[in-house]
């Protein structure tokens, strides 16, 4: 008895996912996202996800010192849009006779935008 005492103690300074999600300030729907893919440190007690304080100011503290390398992040995120306008572009080119004319267009119309956001990056 005194075991399960002293589990359901140690438990009750693990926090649930709206208290989690206050702390770093998102909503709780986007915390849950972060667990199912793994971006957070988290424990699952039964159906229940729980997180460590200590294991979360840690975690908060780590991304935030990396979030220093957004430039690289943004020019990453440029060369693939760039990259991507090009391959839009040759698909239209090489497939633009087995398209509609909406189709065709749609296709100039999403490289252009693709490209103007990259640019703009």
């Amino acid at each position: 008895m005194l075991l399960c005492v002293q589990f359901v103690g140690a438990n009750m300074s693990l926090w649930r996912v709206d208290q989690a999600a206050d702390y770093l300030g998102i909503r709780p729907k986007t915390l849950y996202e972060w667990v199912r893919t793994g971006r957070v440190p988290y424990r699952k007690l039964g159906f229940n996800v729980r997180f460590d304080p200590a294991e979360l100011e840690d975690w908060a503290g780590q991304t935030r010192s990396t979030g220093s390398n957004e430039k690289t992040s943004t020019a990453e995120l440029e060369a693939v849009a760039l990259d991507a306008v090009r391959q839009l572009r040759r698909l239209e080119a090489d497939l633009g006779e087995h398209l509609s004319f909406p189709q065709r267009r749609e296709l100039r119309e999403l490289a252009a935008r693709l490209e103007r956001a990259a640019v703009e990056a």
